[in-house]
């Protein structure tokens, strides 16, 4: 675990004092909450752009964000992002897929 300490101003203090005393926490899990959020927010474009690409896989975006599996694959259902596969690998997969429908309807 690593420590990151900040200087903040009045303003941010009181609001996090605020906000870490409505959710009844500690000033210090309030801000470490909203860190991680806001990481993730800006960050996940990034990499789902790298995923994209097929530069990462989805076990990298979930080590880097707080998402859970079930949230990241919401979130690439709505965003419409195909797996980065290998157009030969899926034409095999999809033979295979058929070949085992085929022997089904036996």
């Amino acid at each position: 675990m690593y420590q990151i300490n900040i200087r903040v101003n009045k303003e941010i203090n009181d609001l996090l004092e605020y906000l870490a005393k409505k959710k009844n926490i500690s000033k210090a899990v309030c801000t470490k909450q909203i860190l991680i959020d806001q990481l993730t927010d800006k960050v996940l474009p990034i990499l789902l752009d790298e995923y994209r690409k097929g530069k990462i896989g989805l076990k990298k975006i979930l080590k880097l964000t707080s998402l859970t599996p079930d949230k990241l694959l919401d979130i690439i259902v709505e965003q419409n992002i195909d797996p980065p596969i290998d157009p030969s690998l899926d034409d095999y997969t999809e033979e295979i897929a058929q070949q085992l429908i085929a022997e089904e309807k036996k």
